[in-house]
């Protein structure tokens, strides 16, 4: 009896939880002809070094964890060396993409690592707010190193994510990469995007769980997701004389169905 009891308790939590999980992501259509209207769409995030990075200033710097190859070994917390980690736009880019989208491609994102121990070593790779390094002329590529006192940003991502894809090269080391998103209620949730054992580019999608929030029932229901960072995992049996990847074109595909009402013009002021 008290088996079957601990069985419907269970059974009513989950019912709780999943009612829960998706009405947290579909509030813009509050009356009930609404609430399963949809309107899908797909946003560009960033294409590492092209226009839209440009036009919003947004430039990707880099940090490596402790066992990244240092610059003078004999020193204590000695910088890693940039001879063996760094971060650069380099021309380059994913074949598949449509036309409109080929003809500003120009560059992609590199990153080089080298460790002096196997280990679960990383790399973040974090947007930066341009101060002075962006250029303007569409064929000459960001500097990462120009200036270092550029302040952290994150990349607020419209409407409700049902999904994040980024063409990745691959050169078929064994690692892999996560997402990290930051909700209204300051959580990170880390987004695992796949392994990265393979060679050349890859379109890799990561689904967005429903149990991350990005609405609410009152009013403005909008509460939006930062990407605050992508990172790079090793396996702590891959090798750590050198690693290669390459990053171009980060898209998400949200939902931005809003139902009108009376006075929504007053929903989003903030004073």
């Amino acid at each position: 009896m008290r088996y079957k009891s601990s069985l419907w308790l269970a059974a009513f939590m989950v019912a709780v939880l999943i009612s829960g999980m998706v009405n947290s992501v579909s509030p813009y259509g509050f009356s009930k002809e609404q609430q399963n209207t949809v309107n899908l769409q797909t946003f560009v995030v960033s294409d590492f070094g092209d226009t839209v990075d440009k036009a919003k200033q947004v430039i990707w710097k880099s940090k490596f964890s402790r066992f990244a190859t240092p610059t003078d070994p004999k020193q204590v917390m000695s910088p890693p060396n940039p001879n063996f980690c760094a971060i650069q736009y380099i021309k380059g880019k994913p074949l598949g993409l449509p036309q409109e989208v080929d003809t500003n491609q120009v560059f992609c994102l590199g990153i080089k690592a080298q460790w002096i121990k196997q280990s679960y070593n990383w790399i973040e790779i974090i947007p930066h707010k341009a101060d002075g390094s962006m250029p303007k002329d569409k064929y000459e590529a960001p500097d990462p190193t120009k200036n270092t006192n550029e302040d952290v940003t994150n990349i607020t991502l419209p409407g409700v994510i049902k999904s994040l894809d980024m063409w990745v090269w691959g050169g078929n080391y064994h690692y892999w990469i996560e997402f990290y998103l930051q909700d209204y209620k300051g959580f990170m949730h880390r987004l695992n995007a796949g392994d990265l054992a393979y060679i050349g580019w890859r379109n890799l999608r990561t689904p967005i769980p429903l149990y991350i929030p990005q609405a609410e029932f009152n009013v403005p229901f909008l509460k939006s997701l930062n990407l605050t960072m992508i990172k790079l995992w090793s396996y702590p049996t891959e090798r750590i004389d050198q690693f290669f990847a390459y990053f171009d074109y980060l898209q998400v595909q949200t939902d931005v169905y809003i139902e009108r009402f009376n006075g929504d013009d007053l929903a989003n002021i903030k004073w």
